[in-house]
């Protein structure tokens, strides 16, 4: 079997063709396309007219004004996304309950994997049209420079997998609660401790780091960061926007400010940048997701009992006239 094969396999699944076109038919599907590209474009029509006067006053070029609105949208996006995905994955799996046809999925011939695969993709696979459906925004954008193609691509990415981390969590707490209320309000707290928390942390935990270090001295700046702020997407995506470098840390410094160790600062390890550990958080985080909603959806399926296999009808027949003589 080639790998093409293998792909159009993992998306032959009927939850994912029932779900994309009940919801595509749907009338809130085109809403929230509209009011997502709506606000999208707004905002960043806004700050393209503050730019422009502030151009005016203080000569800037066409470059900085590009890429001012570019790093504006790409925080805008994945703070929408944000709000999005939880909404749209945390009632995938409580919702069936709701609905009574949880047990029809159960008694079916979809595997518990198949179940929570196809839920996934069904609910990740609108927030991609989404984020699709917005890079004409940022193509224009783009146009006016300041911004490379490594950093386009490397936000895209990090939306991306921030909408599937999401998701994936969401879509686990949807297995976990029977009601479609405490999982989606469950939901939205841990991504507001995974986007805002973290951030918020590991920007104290930075502070206080760099204070000890320093010897309780503001004036000397070592650069360290906490290790959370390299889990957290809006920093991974700052570092991006703004720092050429890519503000890569070894793997070995990384520990020791993740335990405050206060010696001397090692070189042990790769480097790391923020957008790499944020990316392999997040996909991590994916795994350990769906692996524990395909638990929770088999802990539900009954155990099937072991029946003698039924008969076929011209063996049934057999048997009878063996019967009668």
């Amino acid at each position: 079997m080639t790998l093409s094969q293998r792909l159009l396999g993992l998306l032959d699944n009927p939850l994912i063709v029932k779900d994309g076109v009940s919801r595509m038919r749907s009338w809130r599907a085109p809403v929230i396309l509209t009011v997502y590209l709506g606000l999208l474009g707004s905002f960043g029509y806004t700050v393209f007219v503050m730019q422009e006067v502030i151009a005016t006053a203080q000569r800037l070029g066409s470059a900085q004004i590009g890429g001012t609105v570019f790093t504006s949208l790409a925080f805008i996006q994945l703070s929408l996304v944000s709000l999005f995905a939880p909404a749209l994955a945390a009632g995938a799996i409580s919702g069936e309950r709701e609905r009574q046809t949880f047990d029809v999925l159960m008694v079916s011939r979809l595997t518990a994997a198949q179940i929570v695969w196809g839920k996934l993709v069904a609910s990740v696979a609108f927030m991609l049209l989404l984020i699709l459906a917005a890079l004409p925004l940022f193509a224009a954008v783009f146009l006016f420079g300041g911004i490379d193609f490594e950093q386009f691509v490397i936000t895209q990415l990090l939306t991306v997998t921030t909408a599937v981390s999401i998701g994936a969590v969401s879509l686990f707490l949807s297995a976990v609660f029977r009601r479609t209320l405490p999982s989606t309000v469950v939901a939205y707290g841990v991504a507001f401790a995974g986007m805002i928390g973290t951030l918020v942390a590991g920007t104290l935990f930075s502070f206080t780091q760099q204070v000890h270090t320093a010897g309780a001295s503001l004036a000397v700046n070592t650069g360290d960061v906490h290790p959370l702020l390299f889990t957290n997407p809006f920093n991974a995506l700052l570092v991006v926007l703004t720092d050429s470098t890519g503000a890569p840390m070894h793997l070995g410094r990384l520990l020791q400010l993740l335990f405050f160790v206060s010696s001397q600062p090692t070189t042990a390890g790769p480097l790391i940048e923020p957008w790499q550990a944020t990316v392999l958080v997040q996909l991590v985080l994916i795994v350990l997701s769906v692996v524990g909603a395909v638990q929770m959806v088999q802990s539900r399926r009954a155990p099937m009992s072991m029946r003698p296999p039924v008969p076929e009808p011209a063996e049934a027949v057999a048997e009878g006239e063996e019967v009668a003589t």
